[in-house]
């Protein structure tokens, strides 16, 4: 797997995980919440997302790699942002941290496609 490769599936694909099954309207279950919570703020060992991308965009740049990824770390900057009222399960917070989720995973499967 190429870092890049590594670096949508490792942050991408499991950002979006529970963001990508959130209902269209209505309340958000709190099972969903509480994956959407662990997704992003406990990814890998207690890891929120945003310091798993930083590690591995690290990794990127240290192969030389000038790695694109400030919108992708932007998105993670607003998540993080969100991380209390998402706990708490407010409902707008919820959904825009999933929408950033989402982007995540958009912008870093595009540039893993891209470096194929």
């Amino acid at each position: 797997m190429s870092p890049w490769q590594r670096l949508a599936h490792d942050v991408g694909k499991y950002v979006a995980r529970a963001a990508r099954n959130l209902p269209a309207s209505g309340p958000v279950p709190a099972v969903l919440v509480g994956m959407l919570v662990d997704d992003l703020f406990a990814l890998r060992d207690g890891q929120p997302a945003s310091a798993v991308f930083a590690e591995l965009r690290a990794e990127l740049e240290e192969r030389g790699e000038e790695p694109r990824l400030d919108a992708v770390e932007a998105h993670l900057v607003a998540i993080d942002a969100l991380e209390e009222a998402v706990r708490r399960g407010e409902d707008g917070a919820v959904r825009a941290a999933a929408e950033h989720a989402c982007a995540v995973e958009a912008e870093l499967r595009a540039l893993a496609e891209a470096r194929a």
